[in-house]
């Protein structure tokens, strides 16, 4: 006997704020969250540190980042409280603005492993409280607030080297008042939100053991998904470096980039990575708008499918000829708008997914999301090595097409879910 839906939490005064004010501060952590990244080559130089140190830096941020989500999450559903998600903040603009300080890498390492950490660990309650304050629109809840991430993300890698470069790194220590001062608003906005539906557990413990065996088939089905589609996210940023590479080299008649070269190539690496993120934040915040729960099984299908194509395409856009009007150029906007499809198919569905796990298990609505983001983004460190080791041996080309047959893997899983549970779960 099947349990009857679970009732909504109950509504918040302030409803709309509220939920802004999380999706502000998801914006302004993961702002945070790039400085590094975006630095790396001034901390890489006053710090004299080896390729194989920078690789270290930024491999840990993606693993602490990753594996401390599902424990924060867990743990937040425990104690039903929202207070971990803002002493992570505090963690993480901490941490990452004293950044400027450290004089050596094992300091440095420090403070990226601690701040990457309270970066993740922000996450699951932020966006277990956005989808509770969401109510029937949570789709669209989680699509803006991934969207206000993607936002933070570019704003963080656009800014970061202006202002290091107009105040000195030191002066990353001037971010962390306002960044404490965006956690109290945090604080302030969903500490009172009550972190399940008011009669989740009961609700839980109503179920047959068959309920909650294909509730979790579910999460785990999406689960798996989105493993596939951040490594994949991971793999294509150095695919398309080495793209920008090749395809800065064939205009010319090196055989290596000198210090010009490179500027050129990262000239072009930089719109075409980004080009990833629009379509990621874009096509999940249409999702949101548009996409009622009797498609979602539909488009976590298709969407994969279409990324996968053009993934496929993108080694190959040099091949074509434009004529003297456009020649590069005309390369070169193939490319954006292939990106653009690749980032839809492997990151606009990502908030669809945290919004069914939420509704799967309204009684661990923050594990639900942790899975759905760190959980599934801690394994997506391996991407890059994997895409590397496939360019050396078997060419850019083949390298692009598995990354492609991958994603695709990805839409093959949906087929899976199981759409009766789905469909009596839809409005939850």
């Amino acid at each position: 006997m099947n349990a009857a839906p679970t009732t909504p939490a109950l509504p918040h005064p302030g409803r709309g704020w509220r939920a802004s004010s999380a999706i502000g501060a998801h914006t302004v952590i993961d702002t945070f969250s790039f400085v590094l990244i975006a630095l790396m080559p001034v901390f890489a130089t006053r710090l004299d540190l080896t390729d194989k140190q920078t690789a270290v830096l930024l491999g840990v941020g993606s693993v602490t980042s990753g594996v401390i989500q599902p424990i924060v999450a867990w743990a937040s559903d425990r104690l039903n409280t929202r207070v971990l998600g803002t002493i992570a903040m505090v963690i993480a603009v901490v941490c990452i603005g004293l950044m400027g300080h450290a004089r050596s890498f094992s300091e440095l390492l420090a403070l990226q492993a601690l701040g990457a950490m309270g970066v993740g660990a922000f996450h699951p309650p932020a966006a277990a409280a956005v989808g509770a304050l969401a109510g029937s629109r949570r789709t669209l809840g989680m699509s803006i607030f991934f969207l206000a991430g993607m936002i933070g993300g570019m704003t963080g890698n656009f800014l970061s080297p202006k202002y290091a470069d107009a105040f000195g790194v030191e002066a990353l220590t001037w971010l962390i008042a306002p960044g404490l001062l965006v956690t109290a608003l945090l604080a302030f906005a969903i500490h009172p939100v009550s972190h399940r539906a008011h009669d989740a557990h009961e609700t839980h413990a109503s179920l047959t053991a068959d309920d909650r065996r294909e509730r979790w088939h579910v999460v785990w089905i999406l689960y798996a998904g989105n493993v596939i589609r951040f490594t994949v996210n991971m793999a294509l940023i150095y695919l398309i470096i080495a793209w920008s590479r090749r395809f800065v080299l064939a205009g010319t008649d090196a055989i290596a980039l000198d210090d010009q070269l490179a500027i050129q190539a990262s000239q072009l690496n930089g719109p075409l990575q980004a080009s990833m993120q629009v379509g990621m934040g874009g096509a999940g915040l249409i999702a949101g708008l548009v996409l009622r729960p009797a498609f979602e099984k539909r488009a976590l299908f298709l969407l994969p499918m279409l990324g996968a194509a053009a993934i496929v395409l993108i080694p190959y856009a040099d091949r074509v000829t434009y004529g003297d009007a456009l020649g590069g150029r005309g390369v070169q906007a193939t490319v954006f708008a292939l990106c653009v499809i690749a980032g839809v198919g492997f990151g606009g569905l990502v908030p669809v997914t945290m919004a069914i796990a939420q509704r799967m298990l309204p009684h661990r609505t923050s594990l639900a999301s942790g899975l759905m983001l760190g959980g599934a983004w801690c394994f997506a460190a391996v991407g890059p090595a994997i895409a590397e080791r496939l360019h050396h041996a078997l060419g850019l080309e083949r390298a692009f097409l598995i990354t492609a047959a991958t994603l695709a893997g990805a839409g093959l899983i949906a087929i899976a879910l199981p759409s009766r549970v789905l469909s009596r779960l839809a409005h939850t």
